[in-house]
């Protein structure tokens, strides 16, 4: 039985992919997609925030299911906001320790539904052995201790000493290494200004340690996250970001007697979590929550949700969480973000219903599951009002999404995850959220939104058994990766579309 080998390339798009192919500065990638099923329209999860899709990937479900809402969000019953560390000055005020400590711990060990099976629970409790590099979803049977170095000890005041779940093989930069015969030689990718391991080249590294070990898990979950940060900052030059992205997998292939030899002996799965849209650069391209909300009482960063406090705002870039508390109206927080035309979809919950209103009017819908009307993936909705506003197509027998992928099952997914009241706005393209310290990328990249741009991810499927059903979702590839280690699970039995909750 070949291993699997699942690499998520932050922010890859298959736009990018295929350019930076074609301009011939990736042959491993080129070397990859020459051997596999290529898939490049796949679709990810909402809000387009790595914690929640990463927790959909190793879940095979969605938010509603997982109940990790987006890299921000309000913690009602304990009156807390999660920020799984989303920039530095919104972290600094809400305090280092408790954000790492909701990154490290929390999300796997609390946030993350014990409702669900990872696909590292999965694969163990068959008597397989499973392994994670670097991705902060990875709740899994074994106990590792956490490591910190000294200066990030003293900076969390020596909080952050807890064990982590992980599968048996599991490295999170420098602060949990795997137990392999010898450690990963010091380089300076294990360095502060390296992000502590947190990069391309450190996870490289410990792959091929751990392959040379001769402790190679049946399946191993490889994070690469530079791409990301680069587009973030310069998406003018996103060939050459991936084609830095390339060199790291050409190292590693170059670990074998010949690349063809990895896929003799594996079966290697390339994806993103998700996409960019490049952000204009004026000032009016950043909405300002602040200014839109200027009539209710807002959260201040760092402080408690008082009595007299009005709306919580979780910033997610291209998408933001609105939280009435303390009595306020739902409806005037929806009414109060209405009118502005930078605003592309405004969701809330009505009982069991989706409603969806579309910025700058007053058209709306809404939707609601187990209906006459059936979707792509074996979902069947009910539906009302104006589907324009989420461009729905219906041809007598299917509902199809088109600026919007999946969009019912994504909005649903991303609304239930919590019981809290709350509003979903996203933003229009070129555009994304501005409210206090949150990080923007004017001239950018950022994501965030339930746009396609955002939203639509390559699948590279290389040396696999079997074709990769379509229309594809990242909520497919846990139970895809099962097959191929041939674990007939009910969830990786089941259709697209219908519940997965192993």
């Amino acid at each position: 039985m070949k291993k699997v080998i699942l690499f998520l390339i932050d922010s890859m798009m298959p736009d990018v992919l295929e350019r930076c192919i074609a301009a011939n500065k990736a042959p491993a990638l080129r070397f990859f997609m020459e051997h596999s099923q290529y898939i490049p329209d796949c679709v990810t999860v909402f809000p387009t925030m790595t914690a929640s899709i990463d927790c959909s990937l190793i879940t095979g479900v969605y938010p509603d299911q997982h109940k990790v809402p987006g890299l921000v969000w309000y913690d009602a019953e304990r009156k807390k906001m999660v920020n799984y560390i989303n920039g530095a000055t919104p972290v600094r005020k809400i305090g280092i320790s408790s954000c790492g400590g909701n990154v490290l711990f929390d999300m796997n060990e609390r946030h993350l539904s014990k409702d669900v099976k990872t696909i590292h629970e999965v694969l163990e409790e068959n008597n397989l052995v499973s392994g994670s590099i670097n991705v902060i979803a990875h709740r899994g049977h074994k106990q590792h201790k956490v490591k910190m170095p000294p200066l990030l000890d003293a900076i969390t005041s020596f909080s952050l000493r807890e064990h982590v779940s992980g599968p048996t093989i599991m490295s999170m930069g420098t602060l949990v290494r795997p137990a392999l015969f010898r450690t990963v030689p010091w380089d300076f990718s294990q360095s502060a200004l390296e992000g502590f391991g947190i990069n391309d080249t450190y996870a490289i590294n410990v792959m091929i340690e751990v392959i040379r070990s001769g402790q190679q898990p049946h399946f191993t979950l490889v994070y690469l996250p530079e791409n990301d940060h680069k587009l973030h900052n310069n998406p003018e030059d996103a060939i050459q970001h991936l084609a830095d992205v390339d060199k790291q997998l050409a190292r590693l292939l170059d670990s074998f007697a010949s690349w063809e030899q990895m896929l003799e002996r594996n079966v290697c799965i390339l994806i993103s979590d998700h996409g960019q849209t490049v952000i204009g650069e004026s000032e009016d391209h950043n909405i300002s929550l602040d200014h839109l909300l200027a009539n209710f009482s807002i959260h201040m960063l760092g402080t408690d949700v008082t009595p007299e406090v009005e709306v919580v705002i979780c910033n997610n870039e291209r998408m933001t969480f609105l939280y009435p508390v303390n009595g306020t109206e739902q409806l005037s927080i929806v009414d109060a973000v209405s009118m502005e035309e930078r605003i592309d979809l405004i969701a809330w919950k009505e009982g069991q219903k989706v409603k969806v209103r579309r910025g700058g009017t007053q058209q709306e819908m809404c939707f609601w599951r187990n209906g006459e009307y059936q979707d792509a993936y074996g979902s069947s909705w009910s539906v009302e009002g104006d589907v324009s506003v989420l461009d729905v197509q219906y041809d007598g027998e299917r509902l199809s999404f088109d600026t919007y992928p999946d969009a019912f099952s994504r909005l649903y997914g991303s609304l239930f995850s919590q019981t809290a009241e709350v509003v979903a706005v996203t933003a229009a393209k070129s555009y994304e959220f501005l409210s206090e310290c949150a990080p923007t990328h004017l001239g950018g990249g950022s994501h965030g939104s339930l746009h396609k741009q955002d939203s639509l991810i390559p699948l590279v499927i290389a040396g696999a058994s079997e074709m990769f059903p379509l229309p594809a979702r990242l909520v497919d590839v846990k139970a895809f990766i099962l097959r191929e280690l041939g674990i007939p699970t009910a969830s990786s039995l089941q259709l697209p579309g219908h519940d997965q909750t192993n």
